[in-house]
């Protein structure tokens, strides 16, 4: 009786890599928009480009997480600067969490509140956020598995019904093949917005930029010239084109 007493008044913690902002967010349906983020530690993802592996190799986020508490975190979002409407919550991924009392907390200090997640694994409170941003990783990430894609099939039928209306889907692409794949999977979920993100080398070139607009335009000039793909948006990685390859930004 008194373990049980014990544990049911431990305070929960989440692991936190970092809390950053207010800066502008460089994909998707926000992009361009003043944003606070929070990213989480942990990922069942090991994505080939991956440009945050502190937050999801596992003995990275041991050495880098801080677990706080939804107060702390909060609290932490309250020093930040600026007027930032969104807190957009990222990791790794963040489907792996718990976080309804989070989001229920920032709903109630007057955030809008994004997460971005692959579309492995469906969690109820994810139909509470205000953007649903669902990334399924294209071919060149290793990921393409005929498992993953039974997951996001289940996520996405998940996300119709409980939060349709925030609902999109990001496809970072790298090449033809990630495009051609971009285009059967958007293909199956046709009314969802769509927003295709031209992928950043990783690791940086010692011409980033150059390296960004180059896959930009190829992005770009491919989308043009194809008529299933007329209702997508493309974009580079706004962050990137501003920040290089900085964190915390």
């Amino acid at each position: 009786m008194e373990a049980r007493t014990k544990a049911s008044t431990e305070v929960r913690t989440l692991p936190v890599i970092e809390i950053f902002g207010p800066t502008i967010q460089g994909e998707g349906a926000e992009a361009g928009l003043p944003c606070n983020f929070i990213r989480f530690g942990g990922c069942d993802y090991r994505c080939s480009w991956c440009d945050s592996m502190y937050a999801v190799d596992p003995a990275e986020v041991r050495a880098n997480a801080e677990h706080l508490t939804v107060d702390e975190i909060t609290s932490r979002l309250g020093t930040l600067g600026g007027n930032a409407p969104w807190v957009v919550v990222s990791g790794g991924n963040p489907a792996l969490l718990q976080l309804g009392p989070l989001v229920s907390e920032l709903h109630g200090s007057g955030r809008k509140v994004a997460v971005e997640t692959q579309g492995s694994l469906w969690k109820p409170w994810l139909g509470a956020v205000d953007r649903l941003t669902v990334s399924p990783k294209a071919p060149s990430s290793g990921m393409d598995t005929e498992r993953h894609r039974s997951q996001l099939g289940r996520f996405m039928e998940a996300a119709r019904v409980a939060n349709d209306d925030g609902l999109v889907l990001k496809i970072v692409c790298f090449d033809e093949i990630d495009l051609a794949w971009a285009k059967e999977v958007s293909g199956d979920w046709p009314s969802v917005p769509l927003f295709l993100s031209a992928g950043t080398p990783v690791p940086s070139p010692p011409d980033l930029l150059a390296a960004v607009a180059a896959r930009f335009r190829w992005l770009s000039e491919s989308v043009a010239n194809d008529p299933v793909l007329a209702r997508a948006r493309v974009l580079p990685q706004l962050h990137v084109v501003a920040w290089g390859d900085a964190r915390g930004v």
